[in-house]
């Protein structure tokens, strides 16, 4: 049965400032309430996929479940500028998301990691004693690829302003030696980079102890998920890890200039998390 839900804005402490946390409450938070915290993606691409949240948010919170979503430091509506931000903090931020949500009244907690956000769902799975589940939208599995990606914008913005060309080491170098680079209007400076950088699923595997479930867009039904994904996903389950992996065909929201939207995983992602077995 649907219920009505209500959104509640505040802003919270955290370890390098305020942070503006948005909740989407269910009427009545009891022991058996479970709360959604979402791990945001990286730069623009946070922004482009806010859209599919917020649909998922409205969703999800009409079947009693809780959803929330804290800016990290220097993201969002919360304090700081993105130049100060950290990979190391914003991990630190969606810890105190998942104790805020405790202190809201829920006793259990899954996370929404979308995109890059699935490498800081996975780190905090280890320390989160009260996690029913990690759900992936789009998963970065390995922080260099997401980097190397992400530099190449730069590089293309320059080529296109008739710049000298640069190259991905040669950014590297910059970022290395303590400069900030901005990309598409965000500064990334050293320890950020750093973070992302070193950060890959790979180290986590073994820390976690509760099921998956892998959502991986495709543009059509000819398309397949990355070989990379596929061979992490054999590798949960080869460590007993239960994945529920499914392809859901729509275009790439997380890239996309214009505001453009997947409902298709959005209701794949409540049927999941309302009937997960």
């Amino acid at each position: 049965m649907r219920s009505q839900f209500k959104v509640e804005a505040d802003y919270i402490r955290g370890g390098a400032g305020k942070l503006f946390a948005l909740h989407y409450a269910p009427p009545n938070i009891t022991d058996k309430s479970e709360c959604i915290v979402v791990a945001a993606s990286f730069a623009e691409e946070m922004n482009r996929c806010r859209y599919m949240s917020t649909m998922f948010a409205q969703q999800i919170s009409q079947f009693d479940f809780g959803f929330l979503s804290v800016d990290a430091y220097g993201t969002g509506d919360s304090e700081g500028d993105y130049k100060d931000s950290s990979w190391n903090q914003s991990c630190q931020d969606l810890q105190t998301a998942i104790s805020y949500a405790g202190t809201l009244g829920y006793q259990k907690v899954s996370i929404l990691g979308v995109r890059l956000g699935a490498l800081q769902a996975m780190q905090a799975a280890g320390t989160t004693e009260c996690l029913q589940r990690l759900i992936f939208w789009q998963p970065v599995i390995n922080g260099q690829a997401a980097l190397t990606q992400f530099l190449r914008i730069r590089i293309a913005a320059s080529m296109q302003r008739g710049e000298q060309q640069e190259t991905i080491q040669e950014l590297e170098n910059l970022i290395n030696n303590g400069r900030h680079i901005n990309v598409s209007g965000y500064d990334v400076g050293p320890d950020l980079f750093k973070g992302i950088k070193a950060a890959k699923f790979d180290s986590f595997i073994n820390s976690l102890a509760v099921p998956v479930g892998w959502f991986t867009v495709i543009a059509s039904s000819d398309r397949k998920t990355p070989k990379g994904d596929m061979m992490m996903i054999e590798k949960l389950r080869q460590h007993d890890i239960r994945v529920d992996h499914q392809e859901i065909i729509g275009p790439p929201f997380w890239l996309a200039h214009e505001r453009t939207l997947v409902p298709e995983l959005v209701e794949a992602t409540v049927r999941y998390v309302t009937h997960p077995y």
